[in-house]
C-alpha cells in the first residue's frame, strides 16, 4: 500500500472499543458444529489479548468452513484493530459478496472507503448501509459528506484532465460525477461544455436542457444552447434562445452572427454569392425579390400558382423562383409577358410584393391608427400595401414623412425588411 495512503488510514480511521463491537454471529447464524468454538473465539477476541491464537483459530475453522462469514469478520475486525486494513477489506468484501446484506461488512468497508478517500464508494456503501438498517442515525450525515467530496474530487480531477486535453479522461469524471449526483446543475452545465468542445452536439444540448430544467434559464446555459443547436443546424431553436437573450439585455452578438452565416448557407447553398451580392447591392432587382422570397419563406411553393406567361426569364439564374412568385401573384410580369430580371424595383413594387406576401402569411398590422405619409393619399390604390409594411415595420418613412414610392431599394434594406417579415412569422408560429 502507498505509505502515504496507509498513514492517512492511520489518522482517520479509528475502530470503536472491542466491548462495543457487533458479534458477528447476531448477523449471520454460526453453524452449530462449530458453535462453540466460535464463542471461546469472541470472548478471546473481547480480551484484546489473545489475537494470534484467534487468528491461528480462526484459520483451522476456515479449513473446515470455508468462507464462514461470522469467522471471516471476526478476522477482519483483528486485522482492523493491527492497522492491515488492506487484509480487513479483502475479507470483508468476501463477507459481502456471500451476503450482500450484512450490515457489519457494508458498515466497515464504507469507513475503510471513506478513509481511503474513495469518497464516491463510500457514498454508494453508505446508501446501501441505510437501506439494511434505516435506525442509523449516524449514516446519512457521513453518506452526505461522502458524496459531497466525491463530486468535488470528481470535478477537480475533471477539470484538470480537461485542461490537459485528456477529454475522454474529463467526460468519464463528469459522468460519474453525475451519476452521483444527478440532479445537480452545475454538473450538467459542465459535462454540457466538455461536450461542445467534443462537438458531441446532441449529448450537449440533452445536457443543457436538463441543466435549465433543474435550474431554470440562465444566459450561460441558453447561450450554449443555442451554439449547440446551431452547430445541429436547428437554426430555428438557437435563433429562439437569441432572441430571448437579446430581450433580457444579454445578447451574444458573436454566435448570432454565427447562427446568420449558417442560416444564410442553409437558405442559398450553391447561391450563396448572389446573397452576398444582394446584401451589398445598392439597387434590388426584381430576380433578386424573387429569390429572396422564395429562399425565406419556401411555403410559398405550396399556395396555388395560376400560371403565366413570361418569356424571358430561361438565362436568370432565379428562374423558377421568378415562375414561383408570379404564379403565386407576389410580383406581376408586365403587360408584354417579359419579367425583366435585372430591372430595379421601386419602393411601390417592393411594397405591394411585400404587402401581398404578409397576407398570403397571415400577418397583418394591428389596430393602430395608420401613418401619415405625405405623398401618399389614402385614395391612392397603393395606400393600404404602404400601410401594411409601415405598420408591420418592413419600410418607413423619410425624414420629411414621404414615402417615395419611386425611389429604389438597396439590397441592405430588402434584406433587413424580409427578415423582419421571418421574424414576425416566427413569432407569429411559434
Amino acid at each position: 500500500m502507498n505509505l502515504v495512503l496507509f498513514v492517512l488510514l492511520l489518522q482517520s480511521f479509528f475502530m470503536p472499543p472491542r466491548l462495543a463491537v457487533e458479534n458477528p454471529a447476531a448477523v449471520t447464524p454460526v453453524p452449530q458444529k462449530i458453535k462453540k468454538d466460535f464463542d471461546k473465539m469472541w470472548a478471546r477476541f473481547r480480551t484484546g489479548k489473545e489475537d494470534v491464537k484467534v487468528m491461528k483459530d480462526a484459520e483451522k475453522l476456515l479449513k473446515s468452513q470455508i468462507d464462514s462469514e461470522p469467522v471471516l469478520t471476526l478476522e477482519a475486525y483483528i486485522d482492523l484493530y493491527a492497522g492491515r486494513y488492506p487484509d480487513a477489506e479483502r475479507k470483508l468484501a468476501t463477507v459481502l459478496a456471500h451476503n450482500p446484506q450484512n450490515r457489519i461488512a457494508v458498515s466497515y468497508l464504507a469507513e475503510i472507503s471513506f478513509a481511503r478517500q474513495d469518497y464516491a464508494r463510500a457514498s454508494e456503501l453508505y446508501s446501501k448501509l441505510l437501506a439494511i438498517d434505516s435506525s442509523r442515525g449516524d449514516v446519512e450525515p457521513k453518506r452526505q459528506k461522502a458524496l459531497l467530496l466525491a463530486t468535488e474530487n470528481l470535478l477537480r480531477n475533471a477539470a484538470k484532465a480537461e485542461n490537459e486535453n485528456r477529454l475522454t479522461e474529463a467526460e468519464s469524471m463528469y459522468r460519474e460525477a453525475l451519476r452521483i449526483a444527478p440532479a445537480e446543475p452545475v454538473l450538467h452545465g459542465e459535462l454540457g461544455e466538455l461536450l461542445l468542445r467534443e462537438k458531441k452536439w446532441d449529448e450537449a444540448v440533452v445536457q443543457f436542457r436538463r441543466q435549465i430544467q433543474l435550474n431554470g434559464p440562465n444566459d450561460e446555459a441558453q447561450r450554449h444552447l443555442a451554439e449547440a443547436l446551431m452547430n445541429l443546424g436547428r437554426t430555428d431553436e438557437a435563433r429562439s434562445l437569441l432572441e430571448e437573450l437579446r430581450k433580457t439585455g444579454n445578447a451574444d452578438d458573436i454566435l448570432e452572427a454565427k447562427v446568420k452565416e449558417l442560416e444564410d448557407l442553409g437558405r442559398w447553398g450553391a447561391d450563396i454569392q448572389e446573397f452576398r451580392r444582394i446584401e451589398s447591392s445598392t439597387t434590388l432587382t426584381r430576380e433578386q425579390l424573387s429569390a429572396m422570397i422564395v429562399r425565406y419563406f419556401p411555403q410559398v411553393t405550396e399556395f396555388r400558382q395560376t400560371p403565366q406567361i413570361v418569356t424571358d426569364t430561361e438565362a436568370s439564374w432565379a428562374s423558377l423562383e421568378i415562375q414561383t412568385i408570379v404564379g403565386v401573384g407576389l410580383v406581376d410580369p408586365f403587360l408584354n409577358h417579359t419579367f425583366q430580371p435585372s430591372k430595379k424595383v421601386s419602393r411601390e413594387e417592393f411594397a405591394v410584393a411585400l404587402a401581398r406576401l404578409s397576407r398570403l402569411l397571415g400577418l397583418f398590422a394591428n389596430a393602430a391608427p395608420p401613418v401619415p405619409a405625405r405623398d401618399l393619399a389614402p385614395r391612392n390604390p397603393l395606400y393600404s400595401d404602404v400601410q401594411l409594411t409601415v405598420a408591420l415595420g418592413l419600410m418607413t418613412l423619410d425624414e420629411a414623412g414621404n414615402f417615395n414610392v419611386n425611389g429604389s431599394v438597396s439590397g441592405e434594406e430588402a434584406v433587413n425588411a424580409i427578415e423582419r417579415l421571418s421574424d414576425l412569422l416566427r413569432q407569429k408560429t411559434g
